[in-house]
């Protein structure tokens, strides 16, 4: 009988470290960006409705594992420096009456050793613009505060045209906006567990 305790409680013992805990997380903060050029000049807009979500799982050896993590933004929330105008050809080439969101998804779990903040990561998904999905290789970094609180911050570079996006102009053609975009994004997940 004893034996079978002793055995029981290493068994026990052992798999304690290989325990997991599952976290759901949601979007808290955030700032997104999108900057482009133009024959005249560079221009900026900001996301102002970002929805996100995010599951982890805090593995008591030594990493947590993003398992599964997006972030939606709803495109008439784009506001430009350059004011209605620009807004409104933005919300036309995303074709935001059919298509309202672009979106991020994770599609590859990623994992980060503890106590990393500010690790760099690839992260794989989809980003769908404008009705269209592509595969991406997303360079992010992660930072956890704890189990309470994850910032993942990064860049992405995107070409219109490979979503079938007409870039904007506007002057009757005279101002062509370029084709290549890069969208920054800075967010928080809190834990909502």
């Amino acid at each position: 009988m004893k034996l079978r305790t002793i055995i029981l409680l290493a068994a026990m013992l052992m798999t304690a470290d290989h325990l997991q805990a599952q976290a759901k997380y949601s979007l808290s903060a955030y700032t997104v960006t999108i900057d482009g050029t133009s024959n005249l000049h560079s221009w900026n807009e900001s996301v102002q409705t970002v929805n996100g979500k995010g599951m982890i799982n805090w593995n008591a050896a030594k990493d947590f594992t993003l398992q599964s993590f997006n972030i939606v933004m709803e495109v008439n929330s784009i506001k430009s420096d350059e004011g209605s105008t620009m807004n409104n050809k933005t919300y036309k080439a995303l074709k935001s009456d059919k298509f309202p969101q672009i979106i991020f998804l994770l599609t590859t779990p990623v994992s980060i050793p503890l106590g990393a903040n500010g690790y760099s990561i690839i992260a794989k998904g989809n980003l769908t613009i404008a009705g269209v999905t592509k595969a991406v290789s997303m360079p992010i970094k992660i930072s956890a505060d704890g189990q309470k609180k994850i910032t993942i911050a990064g860049a992405q570079q995107v070409k219109m045209s490979d979503y079938g996006i007409d870039a904007p102009t506007a002057l009757f053609g005279v101002l062509k906006t370029g084709d290549m975009i890069t969208i920054g994004f800075n967010t928080t997940f809190t834990s909502s567990n």
